[in-house]
Order: structure tokens, then C-alpha cells, then sequence
């Protein structure tokens, strides 16, 4: 039994009148279990998944108490769990059923066509089911085998599109969710799960940390707080939801750390019972840090990686530089690499599906800096660099994520590899001539932005995203290269585009 089981069990003895979980039922009503009622249902799950010969499982569903409980119980009888977001494409979804090759489908499947689903295997005419959750079997020719030790595969989307998975052992996880539990022992007692559950972050903070704590979790469908998908979200509910709970801790990407300054900016009450907010998905100016603990909110930023079982490096109420990542965290060691790239030993995952990792040291693909207190400092991604005309070179990543604080509802994509300045592409809106002036004020010369492509949305132009949303960078930077070489009127997929020459307050060091 791993510490996570260990510990559900130990609070279903000694205090099994606590409440573990709160939710809702299959009906939409209001739902709790106690730590001996989830123990329970736990217990008899992994019973049924025994019974009905599954050793491996996707699991696709809203998040819920029932989500909660297949994944415990799989972890119980030693089956296999590939969490499945639903919102991947499903291309991504069909792609990683393929490589995961499981032996069972738990969850919502009906956005998925048939044919394709029964393509692959499933059964789609006759499910059973576990906790309220349809349960799809599937038969196929091969014998999976993954690498030893393997408790859950989570697959990343990646900036291609192209789910790959990551071999996770039980172990592993529960190192990661004990030091996480350790830095927020006696802090938080009350979790709010924001981000979907089949993100390994949300799965570790948002159900295997108050456990260990013998805290509570509240766990509800993205409709109830406001994250609809991976990136449409309702301020007013997430609202109504801060100020029906109360929590005392969240998970939080930039974007929603934006939206709970908003909430906290004409509702400060609403953020009074928090304690400790994580954020984390991707760089995080200081700007923004600051921001939010002006306003009572207690956002610390981390960093990690799926390859890393999520969390690396974590601020803490102790030990803080804001615009870091934090230190790293006991679980971790880590090494700057001479051409700055961010190396992690240790905790690591077992490899990717059918490829062991070899090496001591991981490489993350991200870029960073160590000061001298051990704090790490995040530029971006090593394959995103720019190499300007005069060779110096930028992360794009780090000026987006300062202009995050000032234009907050329009992000930039900044581009400019192999030229003599920087463009950014941003859709036309109210103020954002200053704002990008302010930007630049910010900057040192060889990072300011030059030129200004106003679009009335870039998100419309369809290959610049992944299915996922992620940006292309490859494609933006094709198509501004073209776009700034033309003359006369500009355009791209039906839009149309107004170029700004912006002058450098500074001359360019060489």
C-alpha cells in the first residue's frame, strides 16, 4: 500500500467522520463522503475492477467525486489509469487510446464517434458500470506492456498537437504529493479543484495532497466553477463558487490568476479565505505575483513537468522571490546546463510509453536561471528561442508574460527570429498602443517590441493553434515574415491587418 492508500486509510480510522470529499451526485445534488465512506467505496471499486479483469483503464469524465473514487480504486487494485482530458481532440483522444492500448473505457465517450471508438475494440452497445460512470470494454490483438512499475500514463498535448505519454509509477506520485502536502501542512485545510482532474497537477493537489493531510477536497464539474474545457472560463461563477465554499487553497494557471485578481478587484471578500493559491502552466511575471498579494490573494508560483510527475520548484510562504518558481522542492535536484537549459535528478518518471529514460539528468527543454539563494527563474522554452539579427537571444515566453500583467484580456505573440527587431501580433484593441509603450518602458532595448500587426482576433487564424490551443510558433513566425515583407494593405485568412512601426526610445546594443 502506497502512502496515499496508507494515509486514506489512516483517516478513515482516526477520524472517519471527517469529510474527504464534497460534491455532486448523478443527480446534480449536493454530495459529501466521509474519509471512512470514501475508504469504503474505494475498497469495493477496486473490487469490481478486479472482478471484471481490468488492469488497465482510460478514464474521460467531468470532474466529480466519481472520478475521485475510480482513480483511487485503480491505484487500490493495481490497475493502469490513463486520464483522458476532455479537451482533447479526438484525434488526440483516438491516438492515445491507440498507444495506451487499455483494456477499458470509464467515463463520458459520447463525443467520440462510434465507428471510430469500435474501430479500436470498444464496445460501445452494452456498458457496465462503476460508481455511476459507464464502463466501455475493449478486446484487442496486442499485449500491452508497459514499463515496470507504471501506475498512470498521462499524456501531454505538447505544442504539436500530438499527445505523447508519460509512464508514472505510484511511488513517484506519492513523493511528489508528500512534499507538496509538507509545504502546505497546517495551511490549508480546504482545496477547491479548478483545473480539470486529468491534469496530473490537479489529480495530485486536488485529491492525493488532502489526503495526506486528512483534509477536504470539493470537487465540481467546470460548468459550477467557471473553467468550461482547457481554456473557456466564467468569471461571475467562479465567484459564485469562491464565495459559496470559501476555500483555503487553488491551483491556478496565469490566465485564472488574472481572472481571481479581477474577481478580488471588485469583491475583495471573496478571497479572504484563501491561504495558499499555486500557480503554475506557465511563466509568471512579477507584476502579476505582486499584483495579487497587493490584493490579499496568496499566489505562490511552482514549476514542473509531467516528466517530472508535475511539480519541480515551488515558492512558499517561507521561502518566496517573486517572478521565480520557487526553490526546488526536497524530492528534486537541479542544474542550469551551459546553454541555460533547466536539468532535473531525481524523481523522475519511468520514460515515455516503451522508451525508458536513460540519462541521470532530465532535460526539461526549458530555459532558467539559479540566483545564488537557489530560487529558479524561468525565460521560456529552448526550442521557442529567438536569435535576433544582432544574436541576442530571447525568450519569447518572458516578454508575453509581462505584457500578460498589463494587457491581461490580449495576450501578444512576440516574433522576430533572425530579424533585426521584434513583432508582436495582438488583436487591435482599446489602449493597446500604450499599453505595449509601457511594455516596452519595461524592457531592455534588445527585447522591445518594434512593430505592431493588428488583428481584429488572432485565435481565427486556424494553423497558427494546436487542436489544444497552443500557439504554432513556427507558422506565426512564417506568416509575419511574409506579412512584413509585402506592401500595400495586409491580410491573413480573411482578416485584416494594420501595421505599426514603433520607435526605439534607446539604440540597439550590439
Amino acid at each position: 500500500m502506497n502512502k496515499i492508500l496508507f494515509a486514506l486509510h489512516h483517516w478513515a480510522q482516526q477520524a472517519p467522520n471527517k469529510v474527504a470529499l464534497v460534491g455532486l451526485d448523478h443527480h446534480e445534488q449536493p454530495y459529501q463522503l466521509s474519509y471512512a465512506e470514501l475508504w469504503q467505496q474505494v475498497q469495493q471499486t477496486s473490487e469490481q475492477l478486479k472482478a471484471l479483469n481490468i488492469t488497465s483503464l482510460a478514464l474521460r469524465a467531468e470532474n466529480s467525486l466519481y472520478w475521485a473514487i475510480i482513480d483511487l480504486a485503480a491505484m487500490h487494485a493495481g490497475a493502469v489509469v490513463v486520464p483522458v482530458p476532455t479537451f482533447f481532440s479526438e484525434q488526440q483522444v483516438l491516438h492515445t487510446l491507440e498507444q495506451s492500448d487499455v483494456d477499458a473505457l470509464i467515463g463520458d465517450w459520447s463525443t467520440i464517434r462510434s465507428d471510430a471508438l469500435q474501430a479500436l475494440g470498444v464496445q460501445i452497445s452494452t456498458p457496465e458500470y462503476l460508481v455511476n460512470l459507464p464502463v466501455y470494454r475493449r478486446t484487442s490483438n496486442a499485449q500491452h506492456a508497459y514499463l515496470s512499475g507504471t501506475g498512470k500514463i498521462t499524456f501531454t498535448s505538447g505544442s504539436t498537437g500530438q499527445p505523447k505519454g508519460v509512464c508514472l509509477s505510484h511511488e513517484h506520485i506519492s513523493i511528489v504529493a508528500q512534499s507538496l502536502a509538507d509545504c502546505v501542512n497546517g495551511i490549508a485545510e480546504t482545496h477547491l479543484v479548478l483545473l480539470p482532474l486529468s491534469t496530473l497537477l490537479e489529480n495530485i493537489t486536488g485529491i492525493y495532497v488532502p489526503i495526506l493531510l486528512g483534509a477536504t477536497s470539493h470537487i465540481l464539474p467546470g460548468q459550477r466553477t467557471g473553467l468550461m474545457g482547457s481554456s473557456q472560463f466564467d468569471p461571475q461563477r467562479f465567484a459564485q463558487t469562491l464565495a459559496v465554499i470559501q476555500p483555503e487553497s487553488l491551483v491556478l494557471t496565469p490566465a485564472l490568476l488574472l481572472a481571481l485578481i479581477h474577481v478580488a478587484t471588485l469583491q475583495p471578500a471573496l478571497v479572504t479565505s484563501l491561504k495558499f493559491v499555486a500557480v503554475g502552466g506557465a511563466r509568471v511575471s512579477s507584476q502579476l505575483i505582486q499584483a495579487a498579494h497587493a490584493l490579499g490573494i496568496p499566489a505562490f508560483e511552482g514549476y514542473g513537468l509531467s516528466e517530472c510527475g508535475s511539480v519541480v520548484c515551488l515558492n512558499t510562504p517561507t521561502s518566496m522571490k517573486a517572478g521565480s518558481c520557487g526553490k526546488p522542492l526536497p524530492h528534486s535536484e537541479v542544474r542550469i546546463a551551459e546553454d541555460g537549459e533547466l536539468l532535473v535528478k531525481g524523481n523522475v518518471a519511468l520514460g515515455y510509453l516503451n522508451e525508458p529514460f536513460q540519462s541521470e539528468w532530465l532535460a526539461t527543454g526549458d530555459l532558467a536561471q539559479m540566483d545564488e539563494q537557489g530560487f529558479i527563474t524561468l525565460s521560456g522554452r529552448k526550442k521557442n528561442l529567438i536569435v535576433t539579427a544582432y544574436g541576442r537571444n530571447i525568450s519569447p515566453e518572458w516578454i508575453e508574460s509581462e505584457a500578460l500583467a498589463l494587457l491581461p484580456m490580449n495576450p501578444l505573440i512576440i516574433t522576430g527570429d533572425g530579424e533585426q527587431a521584434l513583432c508582436a501580433v495582438v488583436s487591435n484593441a482599446e489602449d493597446v498602443l500604450n499599453k505595449v509603450a509601457q511594455l516596452n518602458a519595461l524592457l531592455p532595448d534588445y527585447a522591445r517590441i518594434r512593430t505592431l500587426l493588428l488583428l481584429e482576433n488572432p485565435n481565427a487564424i486556424p494553423h497558427w493553434y494546436t487542436d489544444n490551443g497552443k500557439v504554432k510558433r513556427d507558422e506565426v513566425e512564417a506568416s509575419v515574415k511574409q506579412l512584413l515583407a509585402s506592401h500595400g494593405d495586409l491580410s491573413l485568412a480573411g482578416q485584416s491587418i494594420e501595421r505599426i512601426d514603433l520607435p526605439f526610445s534607446h539604440p540597439i546594443s550590439v
